[in-house]
């Protein structure tokens, strides 16, 4: 399952990057909003785009 994620700064809601995220799902792994957002904001992390504290992430729903 794929989404795209964006992840802004908190303050003023600047646009940051957007990941695509692809989490696979099977019969017991079923991933919600939630861990879509949690991905962008761990790879944010691996790609340095800011502080975890100063970033957040939602799952473009369209």
């Amino acid at each position: 399952m794929k989404r795209v994620v964006d992840v802004f700064k908190n303050r003023g809601r600047e646009l940051v990057w957007t990941y695509v995220i692809d989490l696979q799902n099977d019969d017991q792994f079923h991933p919600g909003q939630l861990d879509f957002e949690t991905e962008a904001l761990r790879l944010s992390q691996v790609d340095k785009r800011g502080a975890l504290n100063e970033l957040s992430a939602k799952v473009r729903l369209n």
